[in-house]
């Protein structure tokens, strides 16, 4: 009898596994990878699918999910960025004028220009105090790579922001066989050796020393491109950036930059106020696009505004994340890691399964589940994965070697799912219609 039932137990076990192994394999022969994926219900514990959903994987921009989801629990979906402008008088004269910077990824130099209008053709006797003291990280994680700094979706990240720290460097082509025409919004020196050709255009941007070094040719028959870069030395592009809104406005003043808030003149005098849109307004584009800006700067507001002391490093956030997610969601998350809030490091981990279990508590969060892109949404990471069922919203996540996808199947019967394909080789492109037909399979089911 005995041996009966260890022969039935073993035939189980042996088809269960075979079961896993025939799902993880169907993917496998589509395109060679390490899966981990889970798929269940948003109510009860029915998982449809899962495999490898203990491993701890770097999550990519799905890890966007949970900040935004930490962000609506920390601050709430009304909440807005103020950024002040106050002044102290000397002889009844405005003397010194002092800009607080909160920390703000949306803060244009238009709302700048705003904030300074009571200011209008003032001449500033003492000082223009650039007040930087909100967060006391460095502008660049040490958690990035080397090669992302610089770049367009690598910006530094300060509580003094303004027009998403890049700068916007534009090309119009010239005569046949000449140097193009190159311009900059934030008064860089440009090296160029762009050339007009009839070649289609291939225009590759770097920045060193605060110079700008542009090659390649752009078309004669051409519209002018835009290219966008960020700045390495944060500081000078700052100063750059208010000395041109100060003149604008014909505001005469020295500039400084203070980081720490003792260094600020005493007896301020609130002068006035411009406010964000709210965190439900900001929020759902920068999910759909994976703007990774905004939610390094919602991380860094976020383990700023928890803890008690002066935080120093990207990685000082790590505990205050995890500690975040037990109080929110009642989730263990011991040996994961958050060293920001968007997924660009690689030092990121997360266990699928923790994920998943995230997220069928973010599914009742007001606002989130419609802040995620559907397949074929103009202007989102799902604008061309339109294989995906209508019903699904989701969150992609992808850097080199890395393809992820985490969400919900919104119809009668709502599941969240995630899955993450790591150490496959390029291009990327060829494994997306390979994710999205195994989510929409289990969508179904």
């Amino acid at each position: 009898m005995k041996a009966k039932l260890c022969v039935f137990f073993i035939s189980v076990f042996l088809l269960v596994s075979g079961c896993v192994s025939q799902h993880t394999n169907l993917l496998y022969n589509k395109k060679p990878a390490f899966y981990s994926y889970i798929v269940g219900d948003i109510q009860g514990n029915h998982i449809s699918v899962e495999h490898e959903a203990d491993v701890y994987t770097a999550p990519a921009s799905c890890q966007k999910t949970i900040s935004a989801l930490l962000a609506y629990k920390t601050f709430g979906s009304d909440y807005r960025y103020e950024t002040k402008l106050y002044i102290t008088k000397k002889n009844h004269k405005i003397h010194n004028a002092v800009v607080v910077f909160a920390g703000d990824p949306t803060l244009k130099t238009e709302n700048l220009l705003r904030l300074l209008k009571p200011l209008n053709g003032v001449t500033i006797t003492g000082k223009v105090f650039l007040d930087a003291s909100l967060f006391k990280t460095p502008p660049h994680s040490p958690n990035l790579m080397m090669d992302d700094i610089g770049t367009e979706y690598g910006q530094p990240v300060s509580s003094m922001n303004i027009d998403k720290n890049l700068i916007i460097v534009t090309v119009r082509s010239n005569k046949i066989d000449t140097p193009a025409l190159i311009a900059n919004d934030s008064g860089y020196h440009i090296e160029s050796s762009v050339i007009t050709t009839l070649e289609p255009s291939s225009i590759k941007l770097s920045i060193h020393d605060n110079h700008i070094k542009a090659s390649g040719n752009i078309n004669l028959n051409d519209a002018p491109l835009e290219l966008k870069i960020s700045p390495v030395d944060f500081d000078s592009y700052i100063l750059r950036k208010i000395k041109d809104i100060l003149k604008t406005a014909n505001i005469k003043g020295r500039v400084v930059i203070i980081r720490d808030q003792k260094q600020l003149p005493v007896k301020l005098i609130l002068l006035n106020t411009v406010k964000s849109e709210p965190l439900s307004s900001i929020i759902p584009p920068a999910l759909k696009i994976s703007d990774n800006f905004v939610f390094d700067s919602l991380y860094l507001k976020i383990i700023h505004s928890q803890s008690t002391h002066d935080i120093k490093n990207w990685n000082d956030g790590d505990e205050i994340i995890r500690s975040l997610i037990h109080q929110y969601f009642n989730i263990d998350m011991t040996n994961s890691m958050f060293v920001d809030g968007s997924g660009l490091s690689r030092y990121n981990r997360v266990q699928p399964r923790k994920l998943f279990a995230i997220l069928k508590q973010g599914y009742y969060t007001n606002g989130f589940v419609t802040a995620l892109a559907s397949p074929g949404e103009p202007n989102s990471t799902l604008a061309k994965r339109t294989e995906l069922l209508q019903y699904i919203k989701a969150k992609t996540g992808n850097m080199s070697g890395i393809s992820c996808l985490c969400g919900y199947s919104v119809s009668n019967h709502p599941k969240a799912f995630v899955i993450i394909a790591n150490s496959f080789a390029p291009p990327s492109k060829e494994i997306f219609p390979v994710l999205d037909n195994f989510v929409n399979y289990y969508s179904r089911k």
